[in-house]
């Protein structure tokens, strides 16, 4: 426990100088202020482009079209945000040796994945929530029509958290692996958007993490029994990818 508490001050201590707060801010609530605002401009740019008699012929966009559309684009954009940003939560401290005062006092390999988990999960919660309520609030300004609710909204920002909570593990327990975490942010890049392709199959998608986004990106119903599968699996990677850093942490060698 004391390993866990000293980790998570130096964490948020770190998040501060290193700036990564703002970036992680910018990856996902920034652009729930800019999607819908660029998402009104479109027809307008359209109509000055197009002849006037095809105007017609312009897609009328919802509070439903909006609302997918930033689902889509924060999970594109939010993950490169997220993965280029704590690619090196373990490999820098591999890498620049800041291992062995700690060890030496004591510290528990545990305690530091962890805090460093735990810590990242909540703030990625957060914002990722604050993004999706705030995103909503402006949908609802700037458009009309469509069944978009703020239940629906509330579902999909779980759907999403409980994803990124998956992603933060499996990045956690790369960044063990590699001296330079730019290799893990690359694999955990290619992993999110490869996985995608799974969703084309109906038979087995719902086994994958990737099905929770396939159903966040929807307006209709979020939660029913095609979800359970998907949440097990996410979770149970969740916990095996954390215990697999926290094994790997206790073989590095420090010196």
């Amino acid at each position: 426990m004391h390993t866990f508490n000293a980790y998570i001050k130096k964490e948020i201590l770190e998040a501060v100088r290193t700036s990564k707060y703002i970036i992680l801010f910018v990856g996902t609530i920034f652009w729930a202020l800019l999607d819908p605002l660029l998402l009104k401009l479109l027809p307008i740019l359209l109509r000055s482009a197009v002849p006037v008699d095809m105007t017609s012929l312009l897609p009328q966009l919802t509070r439903d079209t909006a609302f997918i559309n930033f689902a889509g684009d924060l999970f594109e954009i939010g993950t490169l945000f997220f993965a280029f940003t704590l690619m090196g939560l373990l490999s820098n401290e591999i890498r620049f040796k800041r291992l062995i005062f700690p060890y030496c006092g004591g510290l528990r390999p545990a305690g530091m994945v962890l805090a460093k988990y735990f810590h990242y999960a909540v703030v990625l919660s957060v914002f990722i929530l604050i993004a999706f309520l705030t995103n909503y609030f402006y949908t609802v300004q700037l458009f009309e029509g469509g069944t978009l609710s703020a239940v629906n909204v509330m579902g999909s920002a779980s759907l999403y958290i409980i994803y990124y909570c998956f992603l933060l593990a499996f990045l956690l327990f790369l960044s063990s692996l590699f001296k330079r975490g730019l290799m893990a942010g690359i694999i955990i890049i290619v992993f999110a958007y490869t996985m995608s392709i799974f969703n084309q199959f109906p038979d087995i998608r719902n086994y994958f993490p990737n099905y929770l986004l396939l159903k966040a990106q929807g307006t209709g119903t979020i939660f029913d029994a095609s979800l359970v599968p998907a949440v097990a699996v996410s979770i149970g990677l969740s916990v095996l990818f954390v215990s697999l850093a926290v094994n790997r942490m206790n073989k590095i060698d420090i010196v």
